[in-house]
């Protein structure tokens, strides 16, 4: 079975994963968004191991790092006046994913969820 810390990893990978299909898409969303979220996935790739417990690594630090990669791409979503909704409400959910865990240590549940972005 998986960790939490597995099934955040997870969970954060399938949100980023749809965050850059959405800014791909997205002809509105600007190249600074494009590149801010392509740091969050360096980030997280870099950080990964470490996040789910790799022994010797710093899993809290870690976790710290990626939030912090999580908060500037959710502001430079945000911030794009030319990225869509749906594009901005991607990223917010692959931000959210890693930051849930930092607070509270768990996997970010459907009742704390806003509606899939990409449905629709």
């Amino acid at each position: 079975m998986a960790t939490i810390a597995e099934q955040v990893c997870a969970q954060l990978d399938s949100r980023l994963h749809a965050a850059e299909a959405a800014v791909a898409a997205d002809h509105g969303a600007s190249p600074v968004l494009a590149a801010v979220l392509a740091e969050f996935r360096r980030k997280f790739a870099k950080t990964r191991p470490a996040v789910e417990g790799d022994p010797g690594s710093g899993p809290r630090e870690a976790v710290v790092e990626l939030e912090q990669a999580a908060d500037s791409t959710k502001w430079a979503a945000l911030a794009d006046p030319g990225a869509s909704e749906q594009t901005k409400l991607a990223v917010v959910s692959a931000h959210d994913a890693i930051c849930w865990f930092k607070a509270t240590g768990s996997l970010l549940e459907r009742e704390h969820v806003e509606p899939d972005p990409l449905a629709g």
